[in-house]
Parts: C-alpha cells; sequence; structure tokens
C-alpha cells in the first residue's frame, strides 16, 4: 500500500527558483526516478531540456504558481532568495517537506541572530542599527574593525561596509536610507568551514564530513575535506550542527558555516536552506552525495549513512576563469569538469572542478601551479598541512 508521505518513481517532484545546483538537483531526481517540473522566472535553455515540465512567469504570478503546484507531488525550493510567502502560496496545492522557518532564518540577519542566541551558540557581538548615530554608539562597544550589513539578505545587492576607522563611519549615512542594518564586529580569522546536514521529517539526520573553504573578497574559491582540523573543533562543530537540526522545522539538506578566530573560537556564521557549491565535494568523497541524500528526505526515503571515499578538492570556476582554465581542460586527466551553463558577470560562478586525490596538499600547490587563481592563498593552506 502507498505511502502518501513518500514520493515514489514516476511521481512529479517540482522545484522553484534558481541556483547553481539545480542541473545537478534535476538530473539526480530523475536518475532516482522522478519526474521534475520546474517554476522559474529566467528561461534558462539547460533547465528546460532536463526538466519533463515547465512553468515560467513571475513568483508573484499566482495563477501560474497554483497551475505549478497542482501538477506536483511535492515542491522543493533551491533558493535562499525566495519569499516565504510565495512558498506558503504552494503549501496551499502541494506538499512543502522543507517549510518556510529555516527560510526566515536565514533571510533575516537578526532573526538569524535571535536563533543562535536562543541555543547560546557563539557569534561574533553585533548591534542593530536604524540610523547614523546608533552606528555612533554601537561602535563604541564593538569596536573597530566592524561591517556593517543589511538586516535582509540581498538588500543593496548584499552590500556591506567594512569600518576600520571613525572616518568611515560617515559611509553608512546612504546606505541606512534603504532600511534595517546591523553592525557586526569583524574577527580576524583565516579558516572557514561548512557542515552540510541532512535531516528527515522524522528528525533523523546525516551530519556529512567538516569541508574546509577558502574564500577570496567573500566568494567561495576552494573547499576540501577531509578539513584539517583538531578533533575537539571537529566535534563541536557537529556538535553545534545536530543542535540546530534539533531545533528546526525543516525536512532535506542544509549548511552551517563557521569559522575559527585566530585564537581558537569557533563561530557560527550562517545557515542556509539550500544545497550549495562546497557540499558537490562530497561527489567523490562519500558513497552518498548531498543532492540524493536531500532528495530522499524530500521524498520519505531512510538517509543512507555515508562510507569515506576519496579525499577531495573542489575548485570553483567563475566567467572570468573560463578562458583560462582551457588549456586544463586538455592537460589534467584527474579533474572532472561541471559547468552550470554561462551568465553575464565576470566573477558568477559558473562551474566548479572536482579533483579526487591522495594529496590535498599537492591538489593545492598544484592549483596554485596553474595561476589562474593567483590572488588565492594557497600557499598558507598546504604548508600549514605539510
Amino acid at each position: 500500500m502507498a505511502n502518501e508521505n513518500v514520493v515514489y518513481p514516476g511521481q512529479i517532484i517540482g522545484v522553484i527558483g534558481e541556483s547553481n545546483s539545480n542541473l545537478s538537483l534535476i538530473t539526480t531526481a530523475k536518475r532516482m526516478g522522478f519526474k521534475v517540473a520546474i517554476f522559474s522566472n529566467n528561461e534558462d535553455p539547460t533547465m528546460i531540456h532536463v526538466s519533463d515540465y515547465q512553468y515560467m512567469g513571475d513568483f508573484n504570478d499566482k495563477a501560474a504558481l497554483k497551475m505549478f503546484a497542482e501538477r506536483c507531488d511535492v515542491v522543493i525550493y533551491n533558493n535562499d532568495q525566495i519569499g516565504s510567502d510565495i512558498i506558503n502560496y504552494l503549501a496551499d496545492y502541494t506538499r512543502i517537506p522543507q517549510n518556510t522557518e529555516l527560510l526566515d532564518i536565514n533571510q533575516d540577519r537578526l532573526i538569524e541572530r535571535s536563533f543562535f542566541e536562543t541555543l547560546n551558540m557563539n557569534m561574533v557581538p553585533y548591534s542593530t542599527i536604524i540610523e547614523l548615530e546608533d552606528l555612533y554608539q554601537a561602535i563604541n562597544s564593538i569596536g573597530y574593525p566592524a561591517i556593517l550589513k543589511p538586516i535582509q539578505r540581498g538588500l543593496m545587492g548584499g552590500q556591506e561596509l567594512y569600518i576600520e576607522k571613525q572616518s568611515d563611519i560617515v559611509k553608512a549615512s546612504g546606505m541606512l536610507d534603504t532600511g534595517t542594518y546591523i553592525l557586526e564586529s569583524y574577527v580576524k580569522h583565516d579558516i572557514d568551514y561548512t557542515v552540510v546536514v541532512t535531516r528527515s521529517a522524522d528528525s533523523d539526520r546525516v551530519v556529512f564530513p567538516v569541508i574546509e573553504d577558502i574564500y577570496h573578497q567573500n566568494r567561495l574559491i576552494t573547499s576540501f575535506t577531509p578539513a584539517q582540523l583538531e578533533s575537539g573543533l571537529e566535534d563541536e562543530m557537529n556538535r553545534i550542527a545536530n543542535e540546530i537540526a534539533n531545533n528546526l522545522d525543516y525536512v532535506g539538506t542544509f549548511e552551517v558555516s563557521f569559522f575559527v578566530s585566530d585564537n581558537g573560537s569557533i563561530y557560527v556564521n550562517k545557515i542556509a536552506p539550500n544545497v550549495g557549491i562546497a557540499g558537490f565535494v562530497f561527489e567523490y568523497s562519500l558513497s552518498i552525495d548531498q543532492i540524493e541524500q536531500h532528495l530522499r528526505a524530500i521524498a520519505g526515503l531512510p538517509l543512507m549513512k555515508p562510507i569515506k571515499g576519496i579525499p577531495t578538492v573542489l575548485q570553483t570556476i567563475s566567467e572570468n576563469d573560463y578562458s583560462r582554465i582551457q588549456t586544463q581542460w586538455v592537460i589534467k586527466d584527474n579533474w572532472h569538469f561541471n559547468f552550470y551553463g554561462l551568465s553575464n558577470g565576470a566573477h558568477k560562478i559558473v562551474g566548479h572542478i572536482l579533483i579526487p586525490t591522495e594529496s590535498i596538499p599537492k591538489t593545492l600547490m598544484q592549483l596554485e601551479g596553474t595561476n589562474i587563481w593567483r590572488d588565492v592563498d594557497f600557499e598558507t593552506k598546504y604548508k600549514k598541512m605539510s
């Protein structure tokens, strides 16, 4: 007898929202036997080609959303910027296992920090900023340097202001006209981590191995696993990830990002309800990847216990890198190239390379030796591992 909470092969999974992981999400769903419908406000020919059903329209087009929802047995949102009002509307006509709680937490930095505070998690000091006078008062307690960020992620294109000295504060006057901000203390660090978690409807969860990340100008450049860290740090990050999962009404895969300060303190940075780029590293490093695990949770299937595979390095490809990797495309016999489709914007991530390896330090040296990612400090990473 069929279980109404299970999605079976041949049934339709809907995907709404644009994301770099959509192509992998759709193709994995189809490999598992599902049919896939997409709803998008962007006519991406790749997604149209690989999906079974396509609905194009504005996210405010309720008639189109209703048609899409009624066609699907279950719907996944794969973009943390989509409005929870849209998801709640779809939920009137189909099942949305992810719900909207984590979406709301991710999109509003004040709600997110309140959530972290409730769970007694270590995060950087912060203050709410409404007007310029608030900023002058807050900087006295938070100190320099600090970062001014909009409460709503994505507001003003994600514009942030780094405040290193008092004369920098006046630059915030125009930004504050657009809404409320938070001022965060800037904690110096050069180590970032991602923990990927998949949670099922019955609160079972799988916490994936810790991923170490390399960022440049707030953009993810490189990820690798297994991460090089002390067992105490790994245990604490796993504890925090489990505690977050215990206190969420969410089904599917999500990310928790951390950084470790120069004095060794762990700070939780953010949580995101999506299948992010860093987690692609599990395609070779584990027996189960984040996308199939995500779909298993959504479909009401038992989660799979990961078996460790090959140490793997992930290197992102921006549109600006595209022409420079063509030589590597020809000569590298152990680089697995994955492309999401080219788009406008020199810094837009358009793909990634997966490199299974016997030595992560040697692979980082190999990436450095290409001179493609010249602004990235690979040397600090591989020297610490030697």
